[in-house]
């Protein structure tokens, strides 16, 4: 009887404590709900902040369900159970993210999987600070992977050379007009055929539909393009000169210029065509998709694991280089790509897209009726191949 009553005693005196207790949380937790009062405001681009692995990194921000914005979380992630994770406009995550942030070390708030349209710096300002966990780039886009050169000034449009092995070379550059050097943009090679010069592809002169294939217009302000020139007449690539002029053109670029290094891109017509495939079948770790017009292996293909996204197109009339020398160059990627044989109808009419390729790494091939030119919708289709990267 005596140790009854004495575990009744310990057991009440427990409750008054744990009364005490709850009664100094409650207090504690307004006063955090009241210096937190922002929480979450400045997410609301926050939250597309995290793509890659929102791991750790991903809300040690002001926005996604950090110390200053969301809640103590380690991760940024589960900016607590307060409010809404997925946009960092957790209004009250100040102790409920300390009380539940942070411990899975990566998490929803950024919904670090997919971070679509992760919001630009003007979109996240300071909040998306905790955006790209996966990169660590401060409000750059969805996935943007942001070169050394961003914050560099002085950028500008023009021809340039750069000395490669030896021997000069020349590219033209185009900027958006309104580039941004805190933001990382798309680069786009466009490779000019045997007839033609790098100035061909940079004015959009006839047959094309416009500047760099008349994918320019359509990019509207969102990538840098280079139309580099050839020595001679065309992209023999003898001896790996054409592939380390391509190189040391990324490398430059990166270094000076505000390049998202996941998205570089080679698209070309004919002679150009080759040199992208080249670029295909040798640097998939580099660039991220290629779009060859009217080409073929004719500069070979080296055996490779790496697989990289790709569109085609190719004349039904073309003599030139034949559909079947295109179709061949397709199926090294269908193979590549570990794509099936089967396909389904896409935009535009004339084009299919393969099924079962890798994640990512669609292959999409188009025909249409015409001789040896690019195809009257390149800049539409190849720029929304390459966008939705």
């Amino acid at each position: 009887m005596l140790r009854s009553r004495s575990s009744r005693s310990v057991r009440a005196h427990a409750l008054v404590i744990a009364a005490a207790l709850v009664a100094a949380c409650s207090e504690a937790s307004e006063s955090d709900d009241s210096s937190h009062s922002n929480a979450g405001a400045a997410g609301s681009a926050g939250s597309n902040g995290a793509t890659g692995n929102a791991a750790g990194s991903g809300g040690t921000n002001a926005s996604g369900g950090a110390n200053a914005n969301g809640g103590a979380s380690g991760s940024g992630a589960q900016a607590g159970s307060a409010g809404s994770n997925t946009a960092g406009t957790n209004t009250s995550g100040g102790s409920a993210g300390a009380a539940s942030g942070g411990t899975t070390g990566e998490g929803d708030a950024g919904n670090a999987g997919t971070g679509a349209e992760a919001g630009s710096p003007a979109a996240g300002g300071a909040a998306n600070d905790a955006g790209n966990a996966g990169t660590g780039a401060a409000g750059a886009p969805g996935g943007a992977v942001p070169s050394p050169g961003c914050d560099t000034e002085n950028a500008t449009s023009g021809r340039f050379t750069i000395d490669v092995d030896g021997t000069e070379r020349e590219y033209i550059l185009k900027l958006p007009e309104s580039y941004d050097p805190s933001h990382p943009y798309p680069l786009i090679f466009g490779w000019h055929g045997r007839m033609y010069d790098a100035e061909w592809v940079a004015n959009g002169e006839a047959p094309l539909t416009g500047p760099y294939f008349g994918i320019e217009s359509e990019a509207a302000g969102r990538a840098i393009f280079i139309a580099p020139q050839a020595l001679d007449t065309g992209w023999s690539d003898q001896d790996g000169r054409d592939l380390a002029f391509a190189l040391a053109m990324v490398e430059r670029s990166r270094t000076e210029l505000c390049v998202d290094e996941s998205r570089l891109f080679s698209t070309g017509f004919s002679f150009g065509a080759i040199m992208t495939l080249v670029i295909g079948c040798t640097e998939g770790d580099v660039f991220r998709a290629i779009a060859p017009m009217s080409g073929s292996l004719s500069n070979g293909c080296p055996a490779s694991d790496q697989p990289v996204a790709y569109w085609s197109s190719h004349g039904t009339q073309d003599t030139t280089i034949t559909p079947a020398q295109g179709e061949a160059a397709r199926d090294e990627f269908l193979a590549r790509n570990h794509c099936e044989a089967t396909s389904q109808p896409s935009e535009p009419e004339g084009c299919v897209r393969y099924d079962g390729c890798d994640p990512g790494y669609p292959v999409s091939f188009c025909t249409f009726e015409g001789a040896h030119v690019p195809p009257p919708f390149a800049g539409e289709a190849i720029w929304s191949f390459f966008s939705q990267f």
